[in-house]
């Protein structure tokens, strides 16, 4: 073989090469995002009492798209109450799958696109509901009391209907709670001890909430 078709061969080798490598995988689906703002506008209009639907147990929590409850109301054209439960420190960003935080930022249409087909090829969708924060130090209220959050996790089908409910309980960590009622000896809450509070709860959420595996007995009862 001579040098000038050896370097041909080469060449054309390292051509199909760099086309090989070059290549993207296959295109991600794409869905209009309004199927899913319309999909959270019905759910939230469809909000169970406990007893209304049968009690979620582990596999009602598997494959499912969570969803804090603040990320739905957006989701679904509402106007977020003012009132602690809807604050974003009790519906952190890290209770969202990627999907619904893709949605919510909508700066990338292509990235919302695939976000809203993610969500709508899920089998259903579990919101995280908080109901009450019972939690006066972390709110600036002279209570002193360790804080309590209670919460309903809501299995919802895509039709926007609920299937199950899994009430579910959580508290401040106990050292801290007993550390900041110990130096609240004044006739107000210091805010940096609020803070440390609210902080402490958010990350008792995002610890303890059910995800694929739920246990309803990680909850604290209060």
């Amino acid at each position: 073989m001579s040098a000038r078709s050896s370097r041909r061969d080469l060449a054309v080798l390292a051509l199909a090469l760099t086309g090989a490598c070059g290549k993207s995988g296959p295109k991600k689906p794409e869905a209009n995002p309004a199927q899913v703002a319309t999909m959270a506008a019905k759910m939230l209009r469809n909000v169970p009492t406990p007893a209304a639907v049968p009690d979620c147990t582990d596999p009602d929590f598997v494959g499912a798209v969570p969803i804090t409850w603040r990320s739905l109301t957006l989701l679904g054209g509402e106007k977020v109450p003012s009132r602690p439960e809807d604050e974003a420190w009790i519906n952190p960003p890290e209770l969202d799958a990627p999907s619904i935080r893709a949605l919510l930022d909508g700066k990338n249409k292509t990235a919302a696109r695939q976000a809203a087909a993610e969500v709508l090829a899920a089998p259903a969708l579990v919101a995280y509901k908080v109901d009450l924060v019972n939690a006066p130090m972390a709110l600036g209220v002279k209570e002193l009391k360790r804080g309590t959050v209670s919460t309903r996790i809501i299995r919802y089908e895509k039709t926007g209907i609920p299937s199950c409910v899994l009430v579910f309980h959580f508290q401040n960590d106990e050292k801290i709670s007993d550390d900041a009622i110990e130096v609240s000896d004044k006739t107000n809450i210091d805010p940096a001890v609020a803070k440390i509070l609210k902080d402490d709860l958010t990350a008792q959420w995002i610890k303890q909430a059910p995800r694929g595996a739920p246990t309803a007995a990680a909850g604290t009862k209060p």
